[in-house]
């Protein structure tokens, strides 16, 4: 199988952007009670076994031979994908991680950038401080939106945990097309006040609808119980101690000068002059790929929130867009077809939106971490499997 082949195969797992409802598509409803589920029938939670095998240091550096191939498997992503620049990285708990951040065609004197933008991958984040704050008994799951914003609707019956998992209802500000065709950063108020006045698609717990506007909504909760800004709790509880030192949780409308720059394929379906840090708690998280993977090597061996609370993360897996993707709190789980046929699991998180891609993940079946993050709209997983498939042959 050719390249171009495999990248049509494994592609379509980019998270695809959700069609815009307006008029007769969209009729809001008013609930008195969350409902039982009654979309697709959930995936089943992976093993407790996989969390521990996922333990091992990734202090040090791969071995030569490995890095030739995982450098090789890059120079083919990079010509296929024809993104101007990505970051990759790739950890293998007892042996050690290896990243790489290219250009394709950097001008004369200028490096590859440091800094990409991980969009909705940022939302493992988001979940993190939530389930932080439970543990610490700041929050419970089952807390009431009502607690907090009484006059959003359905607010008296949508929990934090419908936010977590996307079954909330809630209208997801990203389908509004007059709020796309704004240009230039948006506030959470603003967004929060476009999900208001759209009403709910239907009663939390009923169905599975990925929804942004839940995570900005738990980032103000975390606000309101922290006393902080959100990119400061999240800088405060993960990025600094973690010792991230490239890593940054945008604050609102802040400056992005050194990230790299989004690439759209179709620049008329884009958002016109998108700001990076408009999307708040769905996903304000910038840097390289390395230590998105550090990020995820930590949280998966339950060292940010209890390992029980790791596995809980991943016990109700909701299917995603007709795909072989499933949701958790935060969190996401692939089955990811195989050249060959058959399928590998992944416990991860994608991102995009319009010149961005990003993929971060466990694969079981590697025993390795593997993030990418692109600035056109090149399949990232697709290259991820491609770095996956040149680590598993040095085995």
């Amino acid at each position: 199988m050719n390249l171009q082949t495999f990248l049509l195969l494994v592609g379509f797992f980019c998270l695809p952007q959700q069609v815009a409802k307006g008029g007769d598509d969209w009729k809001p409803v008013n609930c008195d009670a969350a409902k039982p589920y009654h979309g697709p029938q959930l995936h089943v939670r992976p093993s407790d076994n996989i969390f521990a095998e996922a333990a091992g240091s990734l202090s040090g550096s791969l071995d030569t031979n490995t890095v030739a191939r995982l450098e090789k498997a890059l120079d083919r992503a990079l010509a296929a994908t024809k993104t101007p620049a990505l970051t990759v990285a790739v950890g293998v708990p007892g042996k050690g991680l290896w990243s790489s951040t290219r250009a394709s065609q950097p001008a004369v004197g200028e490096t590859a950038p440091q800094v990409f933008y991980w969009a909705s991958a940022g939302k493992a984040f988001t979940s993190v401080v939530i389930l932080q704050l439970v543990e610490e008994g700041k929050l419970k799951l089952d807390d009431k939106l009502a607690r907090w914003f009484p006059d959003f609707p359905n607010a008296k019956v949508i929990t934090l945990d419908h936010l977590l998992t996307h079954t909330s209802g809630l209208y997801s500000f990203q389908n509004d097309p007059a709020l796309r065709s704004q240009p230039g950063y948006k506030s959470p108020e603003t967004l929060l006040a476009v999900a208001k006045a759209h009403g709910n698609a239907f009663c939390p717990g009923e169905y599975w609808a990925y929804c942004n506007t839940g995570y900005v909504l738990l980032a103000r909760i975390v606000e309101q119980v922290e006393g902080q800004p959100f990119h400061e709790v999240v800088t405060r509880r993960i990025i600094d101690r973690l010792g991230l030192k490239h890593t940054r949780s945008l604050a609102p409308n802040s400056s992005v000068a050194d990230i790299a720059p989004a690439h759209p394929g179709k620049p008329e379906e884009a958002e016109p002059d998108f700001h990076f840090s408009t999307p708040f708690g769905a996903g304000n998280i910038v840097g390289p790929a390395d230590d998105l993977i550090r990020f995820w090597h930590v949280l998966l061996n339950g060292q940010l929130v209890e390992p029980k609370t790791v596995q809980g993360m991943f016990e109700r897996l909701y299917p995603m867009f007709g795909q072989p993707q499933f949701y958790g709190r935060g969190v996401m789980l692939y089955e990811v077809p195989k050249p060959a046929g058959g399928t590998e699991m992944w416990l991860g998180h994608s991102g995009g939106c319009p010149g961005i891609k990003a993929v971060v993940a466990y694969a079981p079946e590697a025993g390795a971490f593997v993030a990418v993050a692109l600035n056109n709209d090149g399949s990232a997983e697709a290259t991820a499997h491609l770095l996956l498939k040149a680590l598993k042959e040095t085995w």
